[in-house]
């Protein structure tokens, strides 16, 4: 009498298998959600990098001098409203101003970039 046999995975092998399985796809899924959160991140900062920088080169564009003051307010860009802070403080040069922007989402106390940079009176 000749049977045929029929070779296969036992109960105890399947689940193991599949534990794996499932084992891997968390840390794939938990890989990709880190992925998505940094790149969010990684978008606010670099809009409100050029928020500050903008808020940099219209006040050098209006070719203003002070000596010290702050100065704020909101803008919006890429959807979102974010607002500044721009602190105009006295260098060692006295012909030199020193101007530092801090961007922050309108909602929240968390800077999100900050910039520095100078102006001269020319």
């Amino acid at each position: 009498m000749s049977g045929i046999f029929v070779k296969g995975f036992t109960l105890l092998e399947v689940m193991i298998a599949l534990f794996f399985i499932a084992i891997t796809m968390g840390a794939v899924i938990e890989s990709g959600s880190s992925a998505i959160m940094r790149s969010s991140i990684l978008k606010e900062r670099t809009i409100a990098s050029w928020v500050a920088q903008n808020q940099l080169a219209l006040y050098r564009a209006k070719k203003t001098w002070t000596n010290i003051s702050n100065k704020s307010g909101v803008v919006e860009m890429a959807g979102t409203s974010w607002r500044w802070k721009m602190k105009i403080s006295k260098t060692d040069e006295p012909s030199m101003r020193r101007i530092d922007v801090d961007v922050y989402l309108a909602d929240s106390d968390e800077i999100s970039a900050s910039e520095t940079g100078f102006i001269a009176n020319l």
